[in-house]
């Protein structure tokens, strides 16, 4: 096998999120140990993004072209 730029390229979109989404939660957990007060308030931001992520990602796929959201089907 051989390496070429589009599969590195492939790599960088693929996971670059969810890494930068990782490495932003680990800062916000320290900054909640180690900066006190301050420290708090960047914990909430860091560690609520991927909540907001995941949140906008599933309103995105529940979104119809209308705008409007789609029923949640159940059973049969």
């Amino acid at each position: 096998m051989h390496g070429s730029s589009d599969r590195s390229y492939l790599w960088i979109r693929v996971f670059a999120a969810p890494i930068l989404l990782g490495a932003a939660t680990i800062t916000g957990l320290l900054a909640a140990l180690l900066w006190g007060t301050a420290g708090q308030y960047v914990a909430w931001v860091t560690v609520g993004a991927p909540v907001l992520v995941i949140a906008s990602a599933w309103v995105r796929c529940r979104t119809k072209k209308t705008g409007q959201l789609s029923p949640i089907r159940r059973g049969k």
